[in-house]
């Protein structure tokens, strides 16, 4: 079998997209402690270990959604911790979350599951509100076609 060569550029991302992940679960556990936090870090360094880019984006976008949900103020204190970690925050990691979005809707059309899955989650996040309705409804269509 053939091993994948990882550019030094995909390293720094892997690096980052798991150290940022491990970063925002111990931020939230802080707030909700649960007993499965160090389950969640240890299956994020393993994949952080298989040099497994996909699977550390999938958790990026997980986390970036769990983020919505938070108070005002934890955002703020979540961004200032990531900020003074990593030289950026919540509210820059949002805006790329928003403008990959945007793109594949704007493309019209699905072309692999890591889209699907960001599509989702921001359809679930979406599809009741009603100044994105015409969003909602484009990318329902455009689940529905992946789908079949």
């Amino acid at each position: 079998m053939k091993k994948k060569i990882i550019s030094q550029e995909q390293l720094i991302e892997i690096n980052f997209l798991a150290d940022w992940c491990i970063e925002i679960y111990r931020f939230e556990n802080n707030i909700e402690p649960d007993s499965d936090i160090e389950e969640c870090i240890n299956r994020l360094t393993k994949t952080k270990n298989k040099k497994n880019l996909r699977g550390l984006k999938e958790e990026y976008n997980e986390t970036i959604e769990m983020i919505q949900f938070f108070s005002a103020s934890q955002y703020k204190s979540l961004d200032k911790i990531l900020r003074n970690k990593f030289g950026h925050g919540l509210y820059e990691a949002d805006k790329k979350y928003i403008k990959r979005i945007n793109k594949i809707v704007e493309k019209g059309k699905i072309s692999n599951e890591e889209q699907y899955y960001l599509l989702r989650e921001y359809f679930e996040r979406i599809w009741d509100m009603q100044e994105h309705k015409q969003t909602a409804q484009k990318i329902e269509k455009m689940l529905f076609a992946f789908e079949n």
